[in-house]
């Protein structure tokens, strides 16, 4: 079945979905209504629809409703390709088999949204999904960042997500191969990462040039060679001491909470690749955690990380070498580089203000007056600039901007 344009999406459409994935070819839709859930400045690389369908299996079933959400990937993004229709069909599956057979003791346990169906055809991707939001799910806070309590918990979750890979690393490797490598694992290459990435970094030199001018300076002396040299070093897997499936994409709003029970998902998969837990777990720190936290609760953190990591791992009957903490520390030092980017690049876009949001979009990226406006927006939030500054300053201690 191919994915429709945008305006195609239909009773009509959805009911070929939903004979794919249930497996009735009788079954008929009955009432189907449908909505735009995207919001500028939070989904850059698709178009997110909710659907409301009645439907009966057979003729003479019970009528059913089912909430869905429809992700529709933008075709630039398409384009460029991406693990997620992978993900949804074979390893996320696998991966939650893993974690099913483990024992009670392990509490709940679900990793994503069920994927009804997954379209990859003439340059779209098409994902039709369960609406976490129906069953109690929701975003967090991404404008002020996570307290300490919220970051453990999706921590948690992440350490679930890392361990069950690590089995199934184990257990069916040719799965795992199916991946593709980082976007990154040439470097910044394509012409989108380097409007993110180098123009990124360039305008944060910019706006730190008299504050911190040493380290501006810095800054701007490894674009983009280096840094380019820096991120290949950071995503390849061959550097790392332990491998996990990456998810690529762990900020805060690619995580939603049941506040009701304290359980979160994961959502988006399109950036998953084989590498070091600590490129998540750097990326999570910098783009969706409130400064406080980021400043003196990075310890604990990643002691709860860990014992969730070893914990799901000794109850899934990982047979391997378990990491040392010692490991995963050397890891997240290894990975600093990649927390730079991301408070660099990332965190300005990741807690943009609503009225910074509101005509924020993928086209913003293409032209360079737009975006050179967008940017100063971006960087007027308090929380932008003393997060990136902080931030700055630990980085320049820990040497890591310094070019050879």
């Amino acid at each position: 079945m191919d994915p429709p344009q945008k305006s195609d999406y239909s009773a009509e459409y959805f009911e070929k979905a939903l004979v794919k994935a249930h497996q009735s070819p009788n079954l008929r839709v009955e009432s189907f209504s449908i909505e735009v859930l995207s919001q500028n400045g939070e989904n850059f690389c698709s178009v997110i629809y909710r659907v409301v369908v009645g439907f009966r299996k057979t003729a003479d079933a019970t009528l059913e409703t089912g909430r869905y959400i429809i992700k529709d990937l933008l075709p630039v993004v398409a384009e460029l390709g991406t693990n997620e229709k992978t993900m949804f069909e074979e390893l996320l599956p696998a991966m939650g088999d893993i974690l099913g057979r483990a024992p009670p003791s392990l509490g709940e346990h679900k990793l994503s949204a069920d994927c009804l169906l997954a379209d990859a055809t003439n340059g779209k991707e098409v994902y039709v999904l369960e609406d976490l939001g129906a069953l109690g799910y929701a975003s967090m806070d991404r404008f002020r960042g996570l307290s300490l309590e919220d970051a453990q918990i999706g921590l948690g979750k992440m350490a679930q997500f890392h361990a069950a890979s690590m089995v199934l690393c184990q257990q069916q490797p040719e799965l795992v191969a199916k991946l593709s490598p980082s976007h990154y694992a040439e470097g910044v290459s394509d012409p989108f990462a380097q409007v993110i990435v180098i123009g990124g970094t360039e305008y944060a030199a910019e706006v730190f040039a008299q504050e911190l001018p040493q380290i501006a300076k810095k800054m701007k002396a490894q674009i983009p060679e280096e840094y380019s040299k820096r991120i290949r070093a950071v995503v390849d897997p061959k550097n790392s001491a332990f491998n996990v499936i990456v998810h690529g994409d762990l900020w805060v709003n690619n995580m939603m909470l049941d506040r009701s029970n304290g359980n979160v998902i994961l959502v988006d998969f399109q950036n998953c690749f084989l590498g070091s837990p600590a490129i998540d777990v750097q990326f999570f720190f910098y783009t969706s955690l409130q400064l406080e936290v980021l400043l003196h609760q990075q310890d604990a953190l990643l002691q709860h990380y860990y014992h969730s990591l070893t914990e799901t791992l000794k109850l899934c009957g990982y047979t391997g070498s378990v990491p040392t903490f010692e490991q995963l520390m050397a890891e997240m030092q290894r990975c600093l580089y990649y927390g730079y980017y991301a408070v660099a690049c990332e965190l300005p876009i990741c807690c943009a203000s609503p009225e910074a949001s509101s005509d924020f979009n993928l086209h913003t990226f293409g032209n360079k007056q737009a975006l050179e406006e967008k940017r100063r927006q971006l960087f007027a939030s308090e929380r932008v600039r003393q997060t990136i500054k902080a931030a700055l300053l630990t980085f320049e201690q820990q040497g890591i901007l310094e070019t050879p």
